[in-house]
């Protein structure tokens, strides 16, 4: 491939993710009455969403490289729940050390409460959108190591955004 052509393809999935990162930063600010509540959710956006991304990375990788082994022999529905089984334990770890770490510190029990659930919920939340992009990627056709990374990123920086914000107006 030339390099004018995969510019331009490794472009074209980083503009759709600036519009789409836009968009979240609008969907923050319609979340202004909480954190007007407690500005202290602000310092906690940069873990929620960097945890979530982590394991959807992880995720990313992990489906690849099964697409590459099994090429027509890959399952699906087989591969999620085997997933399912690890990232469901890892998730729920998580959200406890973190809770409990920030109540130890913190010694706010509705800010622990909120960010233990945001993250046990977005690493959850990174299991299908590190898994699915790639793979409908794949079945497109179209290579998933340049095409899902940027679009399931921005994809879950959402999805975490609005559950730690959701999460948030009920415990704060």
């Amino acid at each position: 491939m030339n390099r004018i052509k995969e510019i331009r393809t490794r472009l074209s999935w980083l503009v759709v993710g600036l519009a789409v990162s836009l968009l979240i930063a609008k969907t923050i600010s319609g979340f202004e009455d909480v954190l007007n509540q407690d500005l202290t959710l602000a310092a906690f956006i940069p873990l929620v969403v960097y945890m979530s991304d982590a394991v959807g990375t992880q995720m990313e990788a992990i489906i690849i490289r099964e697409l590459n082994v099994r090429k027509k022999k890959f399952n699906f529905i087989r591969f999620l729940r085997r997933q399912a089984s690890i990232v469901l334990p890892v998730s729920l770890i998580i959200g406890v050390l973190s809770g409990i770490s920030l109540e130890l510190w913190r010694h706010d029990s509705h800010l622990s409460l909120t960010i233990g659930l945001s993250l046990t919920a977005g690493i959850l939340t990174s299991l299908i959108t590190g898994a699915l992009m790639p793979y409908l990627f794949w079945r497109l056709h179209k290579d998933p190591a340049e095409a899902s990374g940027p679009i399931a990123t921005v994809t879950q920086d959402f999805l975490s955004i609005v559950t730690f914000f959701l999460i948030a107006k009920v415990f704060i």
